[in-house]
């Protein structure tokens, strides 16, 4: 059935909406000849097309029926414009734990052609949040900037394609959608696959997806910060142990550039908190990864329990071995993006492992506190 409604819109699509914007035109120029309080104004609804009815109710249901997609956790939406009829119709996937507007974040679409030649599905990125953020010419660069990001963070592509995509588009908004696409797979309108193909392919970039939002988070904006990141976990790799004198270590200098600061962290402390973990999972000793190519040992990460980025809280250094703990990849990004009810559990058991130690740096800290830093506080009785 979900390829049977793929073709009714290819079929009819065009037809619609030259049909709608003729009336639309008509309607508006009516409406502009009427005396001032006149009540006679005439209205006209895309979503009377029945085009529209198969975008936005009857393909997003058989989605949920036949993908397996519960609608707890994802919302599909699908539009063919609002007020004027669109250049790319689309049908979205969100994941509504990062957005439930295409506008923002990233999310999986299937984007029309303009010309009705086919139809893209592609894990994209919502346009309109760089083109507020940064204007319409460097946002251009922005969105296929972190497009790039994007794909270079994905250890599995699932078989779709990273070439850019064309969707005849002259808008915009259509050229965003180009630019902003990170991989995708394309179906020409006289070439459409059978059901099940088309069902496994949404299921497959249903994982991409979740990979992406493993490391990037919600926000797509600051996937810059996650690649630094990458950066700075393979750096350790390469690092040396470095000992420190008891007690209390003085901060380091931020990092400035034009736009933003940043505290400096030194990777060979980093190794150090690695080597003194014997490059385990703190979290859960048994949680294995693979050999690192650099130290021989077990690939790990170093997390600052206490984040970097409010070390202006602090008298004194939190880039030390007792705020920096040796974690499983999986187990890192569960302090990052998981709920908040398992970062409260990771937090109760991590600042009652190293208060001690920390306070011997003179760095206190409460678990209300670190609560707050990582968005969690929610969960804090009362």
């Amino acid at each position: 059935m979900i390829r049977e409604n793929l073709v009714f819109i290819f079929e009819n699509w065009l037809q619609d909406k030259k049909n709608s914007t003729k009336i639309l035109s008509e309607n508006r120029a009516f409406n502009a000849a009427l005396k001032p309080g006149s009540t006679s104004k005439k209205s006209y609804s895309l979503y009377d097309l029945n085009t529209a009815e198969v975008i936005s109710t009857k393909i997003p249901e058989l989605f949920y029926r036949n993908c397996g997609l519960p609608k707890t956790k994802y919302k599909i939406k699908g539009s063919i414009g609002q007020g004027n009829p669109a250049e790319i119709p689309w049908i979205c996937v969100f994941d509504t734990e990062i957005t439930t507007s295409a506008q923002v974040g990233f999310y999986i679409v299937y984007l029309f052609d303009a010309k009705m030649r086919g139809v893209y599905l592609s894990l994209n990125q919502g346009w309109t949040q760089y083109e507020r953020e940064y204007g319409i010419k460097e946002g251009k660069v922005q969105i296929k900037r972190n497009a790039n990001f994007a794909k270079s963070l994905l250890f599995s592509d699932q078989g779709f394609s990273y070439a850019p995509i064309n969707l005849n588009a002259n808008s915009t908004l259509g050229k965003g959608y180009e630019e902003g696409n990170i991989c995708s797979k394309f179906y020409p309108s006289n070439n459409i696959p059978n059901e099940d193909e088309l069902i496994d392919d949404l299921r497959n970039l249903v994982g991409v997806y979740r990979e992406l939002k493993g490391h990037v988070g919600p926000n797509i904006l600051e996937i810059k910060g996650k690649i630094k990141e990458e950066l700075f976990q393979e750096e350790i790799q390469k690092g040396k142990r470095k000992e420190l004198q008891n007690g209390k270590v003085e901060k380091k200098d931020k990092k400035l550039n034009s736009s933003s600061s940043s505290w400096t962290r030194d990777s060979n402390i980093s190794f150090t908190s690695l080597d003194n973990a014997n490059f385990n999972c703190e979290n859960n000793i048994e949680h294995s990864t693979f050999i690192s190519a650099r130290t021989g040992r077990q690939f790990v990460e170093a997390h600052h329990l206490i984040p970097m980025e409010y070390q202006d809280d602090f008298k004194f250094s939190i880039d030390i071995p007792e705020n920096i703990i040796s974690l499983c990849p999986n187990c890192h990004r569960a302090f990052h993006n998981s709920t908040d009810e398992n970062k409260l559990e990771l937090i109760k058991k991590f600042i009652e492992m190293r208060s001690k130690k920390l306070s011997e740096r003179e760095i206190a800290i409460t678990e209300k506190q670190l609560l707050s830093y990582y968005k969690a506080i929610n969960n804090i009785e009362n």
